[in-house]
This record gives C-alpha cells, structure tokens and sequence, in this order.
C-alpha cells in the first residue's frame, strides 16, 4: 500500500482534531504536551456549503492544524452557537476529542464501506480545493465522529506542508498563516 506524501496510507486515520474553547491557549498547551507543531491557523473561517444532518448549515470559527509525527492534530473553535457537530458535542459531553480524519482516495468507495457499517453522515461538505468531506455519527461504535477526507493534488498538498515543517521543528515561529502555502478558501 502507498502512502501519502505526508507518510499515511490510503484509508488510515491521518488527523485527531478536538474542539477547544479558546484556539491560541490550545495551541500553546497541544505543543507543549504532544510536541506538535508548528501550527497553521485559518481565522473567521466561514463554511456555507454544507448540511448538518441532512439541513443546509454553515460554519464560523477558526482553526488550527499541525503536526506530531506523521499524525495531523486539528484543533476546533465554533464562534457561534449554530447547530453543527461542533455544538452537538460540546452539548453532549463538553470540549475535547471530536474526530478522527481519514484519508482516502476513492472517497465513494469508503462511504459505502462506512455506510454499510450503519454509520449516518451528520455533517457532509465541499470545500474549494475541490474536494469533499463527511463526518459520521458512528451511533455510539466509537466515541467520536469519523471523517472521510477525500485526498486529490490539492487536499494532498495541504496536508503534506503542514507535515513537512513539522520535521525537525525547533519551536520558533510556532504560529503560522495557510495562506503561507495558498490553502484554498474553504
């Protein structure tokens, strides 16, 4: 099996991501714990094209993305009280662990596959790079939601300049734009 040019394989989990109430404290407090690293942070994100369980929904908030090891560490802050995944979890049982991201290239293929597991989509979107992303309620299999990331040039070009930096990385400069390596609007 190949990998990715940022060290995982087709249909492996590539991201942990946690919601967090404030984005910079966690930033400082993941780094510290879990040497991750350096972080690419999108602020005053605005996400229209989606749907939350089956209703057109939107998103406002900001987000981190850096790596430990070859594992990308996704960190969450919704702005807003909007009905998302986001707020459902933080209802449930508060902030923290959310999702595990996976990586694929036949992204049809592994939603059959999770669908016939009785995985429901919760929340399903496009995003402008192009390429498509579901998260799905697992129905308690797992304590948290999966995400079907759909890896093309461009989602694989993300993912690799946030894992490249993170070799070797020293601690300066900890904060960084997406725009730094022109990260598609999402």
């Amino acid at each position: 099996m190949s990998n990715f040019d940022f060290g995982q394989p087709d249909g492996a989990m590539c991201q942990l991501a946690f919601i967090v109430e404030d984005l910079h404290a966690a930033i400082k407090r993941y780094t510290r714990e879990f040497n991750a690293g350096p972080w690419f942070v999108m602020e005053q994100v605005d996400i229209r094209n989606a749907t939350y369980r089956g209703q057109p929904t939107s998103f406002r908030g900001s987000l981190a993305s850096g790596n430990s090891g070859h594992l990308q560490i996704e960190l969450i802050q919704q702005v807003d009280d909007t009905p998302s995944v986001f707020t459902e979890t933080i209802k449930a049982r508060g902030y923290g662990m959310h999702h595990i991201g996976v990586a694929v290239h036949d992204f049809d293929a592994w939603m059959k596959k999770y669908e016939a597991a009785g995985y429901e989509v919760a929340l399903y979107c496009e995003t402008d790079i192009p390429n498509r992303n579901a998260y799905l309620d697992t129905r308690g299999e797992l304590p948290y939601f999966v995400e079907v990331i759909e890896m093309n040039a461009g989602t694989e070009r993300i993912f690799t300049s946030v894992y490249r930096p993170s070799i070797g990385w020293n601690g300066e400069d900890p904060i960084r734009s997406f725009g730094t390596f022109h990260a598609p609007k999402m």
